[in-house]
């Protein structure tokens, strides 16, 4: 089997406008024209032209198109004719392809006007208006030809790159399976995160093109390079003759990456990630080819191996978590997710006999016969993960709303509930408004809802983050800061954002009564943040000392299993009176 002979009798690589002489004469007749109505004297319109150049969209004004009609000859008969338009259609597809507007080429063919005699001299011909319909028609045609012919090579091959993609490769791989070849494949990821792409400054189209004449300078003539996604690639080897080739294929692109990647006024390297698999050791009965490369990737991916040959262990560790992510979600589907309460208890005197409970920060929880002890984290990182991220946060933000409710009018009281958002929520530009109608449809005061993110949550797009973060204070929502010295801290950030709550990470309190150093480190977050007037939560309080140490350092706010674990609503119910009542025996 010829892998390039394959390839290219998927799809004809060379587009063509399908306009016969036989298919405008029938275009022509839906509009009563015949092919002596369009033959006479023509003139370009340069005062028209004037007068529609306001409307013509820049940097691309459809240059060639005007070309085309600012020489087209005064005189024609059908023949003629026929090759102008097909000039004219030919031309704008240049344009077109280089990004040109269609209404660009509809606005300026209306400066190519047909003239009948009329006592000596010129005027517009009756048949004029049905000459620029019949363009606009025409024009229309072409843009959708090539549209469709765009849309039926992207199923098949990467418009950038030129390569064939996964699914022409699946074909391949299932033609020469029935042949009974040995193949090799070997998936490749350039191990790009977001924000190394943006600081490079390059574009993906500079990327993708660098990459593949780097990969195919160090194929042989037995391999074909394929498109799979963004900075992901495959290589298929015919007629492999032993399982140790692929190794030595993927060891030889590792030292080629070691070299830099030749960027427009840049250059990069990269260490990529490798997954591969050969028909020596697959079973075709369980999964694809194709399937056990993209395991053996992930695996080499989640555990940063450089390269990782499949294996029947990668199947069964992946079965699991497969086994797992799915029983997440089906619990969100379901609506088997809970949420718990964990008290935070202020101190506005710092001692114990001022100690009051006006908020409660909601954590999530799953109980499952079957899976237990899933970290929330574990939960949200698989619900984003499968594209559940906005049902989620949906869900999460009534609930919230709708337990904060429930206390104020349970307990007559002013309250508020703090509520973790994630990185991909803080992009999100419809959730300052999903926030807003879930207060209006729970009617709770907006202060009762405080957004609690991480200081690594703003990395991603810190300016699209900022935007999203504003509208939402805006609606009279606060934010808490957790985590607070972990991260990336920054004094602008803290100093400039709508924060009014600093959360103190539990790593450094829990040890404050052994460890002078986080004595140190816990003291000096407090009076930072009391010096930019913001209010501070200690997380992580179990016992009297931890606190008596907070309470002189003037710390706001404790959250811990000192006051309580978190619960459920209807415990919480529960013991917030019983607490309120000791509270009272102190006085």
């Amino acid at each position: 089997m010829k892998i390039e002979e394959e390839i290219y009798s998927i799809i004809d690589q060379e587009f063509t406008l399908n306009l016969s002489p036989n298919d405008l004469l029938n275009i022509m007749k839906a509009y009563q024209l015949n092919s002596s109505d369009l033959s006479g004297t023509y003139r370009y319109n340069a005062e028209k032209f004037e007068q529609i150049a306001s409307y013509i969209d820049t940097p691309n004004p459809s240059k060639k198109v005007l070309k085309v009609l600012q020489s087209w000859p005064e005189q024609t008969n059908w023949s003629q004719l026929y090759q102008c338009i097909e000039v004219l259609l030919h031309s704008w597809l240049e344009d077109y392809k280089a990004g040109t507007p269609l209404k660009n080429a509809l606005l300026i063919c209306q400066c190519i006007q047909l003239h009948t005699e009329v006592n000596g001299g010129y005027s517009l011909s009756d048949r004029n208006d049905k000459f620029q319909i019949l363009l606009t028609h025409l024009l229309a045609i072409a843009s959708n030809q090539f549209d469709q012919y765009q849309h039926d090579y992207s199923r098949s091959f990467d418009i950038t790159t030129g390569l064939p993609n996964h699914k022409v490769m699946q074909k391949l791989i299932k033609n020469a399976e029935n042949e009974h070849n040995h193949l090799g494949l070997l998936l490749l990821n350039l191990n790009l995160n977001p924000d190394k792409q943006r600081k490079i400054n390059t574009d993906q189209s500079t990327l993708s093109l660098a990459t593949v004449d780097l990969i195919q300078q160090h194929l042989s003539p037995d391999t074909r390079l394929f498109y799979i996604g963004p900075n992901e690639f495959a290589i298929l080897i015919e007629s492999l003759r032993f399982p140790a080739q692929l190794n030595l294929m993927a060891s030889e692109l590792i030292h080629a990456f070691e070299s830099s990647l030749p960027l427009v006024n840049n250059s990069l390297i990269v260490k990529p990630y490798f997954g591969g698999v050969t028909t020596f050791k697959h079973n075709a009965e369980t999964h694809s080819l194709y399937e056990c490369a993209k395991l053996a990737l992930h695996h080499a991916m989640i555990n940063h191996y450089q390269i990782e040959m499949y294996d029947q262990h990668i199947t069964s560790v992946f079965s699991s978590t497969h086994t797992l992510e799915e029983a997440i979600i089906e619990a969100l589907q379901n609506n088997e997710l809970a949420v718990y309460l964990q008290p935070i208890v202020s101190l506005p005197n710092h001692d114990l006999k001022s100690a009051v409970c006006m908020s409660a920060e909601m954590l999530l929880r799953w109980h499952h016969p079957e899976w237990t002890g899933i970290s929330p984290m574990r939960l949200i990182d698989t619900i984003y993960k499968k594209g559940y991220g906005k049902i989620f946060i949906r869900w999460l933000i009534n609930t919230a709303c709708q337990r904060v409710a429930e206390i104020i009018n349970t307990h007559q009281k002013n309250f508020s509930l703090t509520v973790n958002l994630s990185s991909p929520d803080l992009l999100d530009a419809d959730l300052p408004e999903l926030i807003a109608q879930s207060i209006a449809l729970w009617r709770i005061p907006a202060q009762s809802l405080v957004i609690e993110i991480t200081e690594s949550d703003l990395l991603l797009d810190e300016k699209k983050a900022m935007s999203v973060i504003h509208r939402i204070s805006e609606l009279g929502c606060s934010f808490a800061l957790d985590d607070f010295g972990t991260g990336y801290s920054s004094m602008t950030r803290l100093r400039n954002m709508p924060i009014s709550l600093v959360k103190v990470d539990q790593s450094f309190v829990k040890q404050i009564e052994h460890s002078s150093q986080d004595r140190e480190i816990v003291l000096s977050i407090v009076q930072l943040a009391h010096s930019l007037g913001k209010t501070v939560v200690a997380e992580g309080v179990e016992n009297i000392n931890c606190l008596n140490l907070l309470m002189e350092m003037q710390c706001d706010k404790i959250q811990g299993y000192y006051y309580s674990k978190s619960m459920s609503l209807e415990d919480f119910n529960v013991w917030l009176p019983n607490f309120e009542k000791q509270q009272a025996q102190l006085h």
